[in-house]
C-alpha cells in the first residue's frame, strides 16, 4: 500500500526519487562483503594455528601450503571466496550503468574471482596440478582485479547511487595495480609478504565496504510511493 501523505503535497514513485535496484542486486551485495570476511577471518585462523609464521614476511599462499587441515581450510576459504564474489557480481550486475565498461569491466573481475577460486582448488589437489599454477593463478587474480576495478569506474556515473563509490573503486583498482608492479619488480625495499598483504587487504576492503553500500541500495517495491516536497 502507498503510504499517506498530506493534502496538497503530490506523490510520486519512489524510481522518479532515487534509482532502484532489484532484490537479487542487493544479495549480490551481501555475497561481496561475506565473501570478503569470511576469507578474513579464515586466514587470521589459520596464521594463529602456525607457530613462528611471519605476518608481514611471508607470502599467504603459504597457509595453503601446509598438508594439515588449517592449510585445506584457507584453500577451501580461497574456493568459497571465488565462488561468492561470482556470484555476487553476476546479481550485482545491474547497480552499474549500462556502458559497454560495465560488460568489459566485470567480465575482468569475473576471471580475478575464478582464479582465485583456482588457487584454492590447485592447493587442495596439490599432487595433481603443476607446481607453479598456484603462482600464475595469484598473478591473474591480483591483476585482474585491479584492471576490473579500473574499468568498472566508467560504468559508475549515476551520483545519486555511487557518490563517492566512484572515486573510491578507481582508487583501490590503480594501488592493486601499483602495488602488484611493485611486488613484481621489488621497486621499494620491503618484504614481498608485506606488499602482499596490503594489496590484498586494500581490495578485501573494497569488496565489503562496496558490497555493504550496494546490499544498501533502494530496491523495487511495487507500489511504493514517498512524498516530494510541494513547491
Amino acid at each position: 500500500m502507498g503510504e499517506k501523505v498530506a493534502s496538497g503535497a503530490p506523490v510520486m514513485p519512489m524510481s522518479d526519487e532515487t534509482p532502484l535496484v532489484h532484490r537479487a542486486v542487493r544479495t549480490g551485495g551481501v555475497l561481496l562483503a561475506v565473501a570478503a570476511a569470511q576469507f578474513v577471518a579464515v586466514a587470521v585462523l589459520v596464521e594463529s594455528r602456525f607457530s613462528g609464521f611471519g605476518l608481514w614476511t611471508t607470502s599467504l599462499t603459504a597457509l595453503g601450503s601446509s598438508a594439515s587441515p588449517w592449510g585445506a581450510a584457507f584453500n577451501a576459504s580461497l574456493v568459497v571466496f571465488g565462488a561468492l564474489v561470482v556470484f555476487g557480481l553476476l546479481f550485482s550486475w545491474s547497480a552499474f550503468d549500462a556502458r559497454r565498461s560495465r560488460g568489459l569491466g566485470l567480465l575482468v573481475l569475473l576471471v580475478a574471482a575464478v582464479a582465485i577460486l583456482c588457487i584454492g582448488a590447485f592447493g587442495l589437489l596439490r599432487s595433481s596440478v603443476p607446481s607453479n599454477a598456484v603462482t600464475w593463478a595469484s598473478y591473474v587474480g591480483v591483476g585482474a582485479t585491479g584492471l576490473g576495478l579500473v574499468i568498472v569506474t566508467f560504468a559508475m556515473h549515476r551520483h545519486e547511487r555511487w557518490r563517492v563509490s566512484r572515486a573510491y573503486t578507481f582508487a583501490t583498482g590503480v594501488f592493486v595495480l601499483a602495488g602488484s608492479a611493485v611486488y613484481a619488480t621489488h621497486l621499494l625495499s620491503l618484504s614481498p609478504g608485506t606488499v602482499e598483504r596490503v594489496v590484498v587487504g586494500v581490495a578485501l576492503l573494497w569488496a565489503i565496504v562496496e558490497g555493504l553500500h550496494i546490499a544498501l541500495l533502494h530496491r523495487f517495491a511495487p507500489g511504493l510511493q514517498v512524498k516530494v516536497a510541494a513547491a
